[in-house]
Formats: C-alpha cells, sequence, structure tokens
C-alpha cells in the first residue's frame, strides 16, 4: 500500500531543496576593467593603443596596472604626438593629446587647459585656411580662459570663413568688449555691422 506524504514532510522537503539550492555556487560578479578619457585636439585625429585604432573622446580600457600603454595621435598638417604610461597611472584620469600643428613653436605650451597657448595655435590655423580646426582649438581657448580676446577673435575670423553669420558677430562683440582698445576695432566694427545687414535677407542666417 502506497502512502502520501504528509503536508509536513512535503513542507520539509520544500525547505531542504531550498537550503541545498542558496548553497549552490553562484557567478561571481567582476567589475569593470579600469579606463582611460582620452580627448584629442583635432578630434577627427587618428588615435591608437598600442598600435590599434581606438574612438577618440570615449573612455579605453586599461586592465594591467602594470603595462606601459603606448597612446599615438596623427594627423596631416600636424606633428604626431605620443604618449606612455603605466595602466596604473592612467586608470579613472584624463588623457589630453593637443596635436602640434607645423610651424607651431616647440617652444610654446599646448595643452587642453592652457588657454594662451590653444588660442595661438588657433590663430595659426585660422591664418592658413584650416577654419573647423581653428575653431575648435580657439573653443577650447574661450572655455579655459574665457578672458583671453584672441581666442574670440579667431573664433569671429572661423566662423565669418564657415558662414555662419550670427556667431561671427556674437564673438567678435565678444571681442571688442575684451579688448576695447584693439588696434583693429574699426575693421571688425564694419565687418559686424555688414553682417548685421546681411542677417535681416532670410536663409542668410546660420
Amino acid at each position: 500500500m502506497t502512502h502520501s506524504p504528509t503536508r509536513t514532510a512535503r513542507t520539509a522537503l520544500a525547505l531542504l531543496a531550498g537550503a541545498l539550492g542558496c548553497a549552490a555556487p553562484k557567478e561571481a560578479w567582476h567589475p569593470p576593467p579600469p579606463e582611460v578619457l582620452v580627448e584629442v585636439m583635432p578630434q577627427r585625429a587618428v588615435v591608437t593603443v598600442d598600435g590599434v585604432e581606438v574612438p577618440a573622446g570615449h573612455p579605453v580600457a586599461v586592465p594591467d596596472p602594470a603595462h606601459a600603454y603606448a597612446f599615438q595621435a596623427v594627423l596631416a598638417g600636424y606633428l604626431p604626438l605620443e604618449s606612455k604610461a603605466t595602466g596604473q597611472a592612467l586608470a579613472g584620469t584624463r588623457l589630453g593629446l593637443v596635436l602640434r600643428p607645423e610651424g607651431f613653436g616647440q617652444a610654446r605650451k599646448l595643452d587642453l587647459d592652457e588657454g594662451q597657448g590653444l588660442s595661438a595655435a588657433a590663430a595659426l590655423l585660422e591664418r592658413r585656411g584650416a577654419h573647423a580646426d581653428a575653431m575648435e582649438y580657439a573653443e577650447r581657448a574661450a572655455e579655459v580662459a574665457p578672458e583671453l580676446p584672441l581666442a574670440r577673435r579667431v573664433l569671429g575670423d572661423a566662423a565669418y570663413a564657415l558662414g555662419r553669420g550670427r556667431r561671427a558677430v556674437a564673438e567678435y562683440s565678444a571681442y571688442l568688449s575684451l579688448a576695447p582698445d584693439a588696434p583693429d576695432r574699426r575693421s571688425i566694427e564694419a565687418r559686424v555691422e555688414r553682417l548685421r545687414g546681411d542677417l535681416t535677407i532670410p536663409g542668410v542666417d546660420r
């Protein structure tokens, strides 16, 4: 004669099964590898780490604390830039790679957080007709050193060359506010007046 287990026995069996399940090994959770944020100027430069291209402006994994990671940024018209550091030194930091335009003096400091050098490099690029790159360098210079008139002047020139009338007016106005005695004040004021007149034409303002 077959006997069905009582409710108490069934409950005991369920608890035992649960306990055994809890005792089973669980998958271990591993933290993500440490990373370094790589910023490069100009942003269109090609960046490699140990010879492998990586997207600029994004975090890069540096999992080996003892390994010396070799970063390189290259772009035509600029001197190649190399930087090397261990994973331990890079983890959780930002690596700024600012390419030096060809012909830009080696003695001049060029860094993501140094406004004067960025402004001077932007001015050189603008004179060469590299308007987009000049704007990129000048925008960074104006961000870290908003008191520098040269950065605003370059931004005005670059915006003007790129057909961005409203931006040019704003940057030229900021330049004249920072440098009220600028020797080119009259020519800049005349350009601003012409631009303001053009901006009244539908479709011209960008």
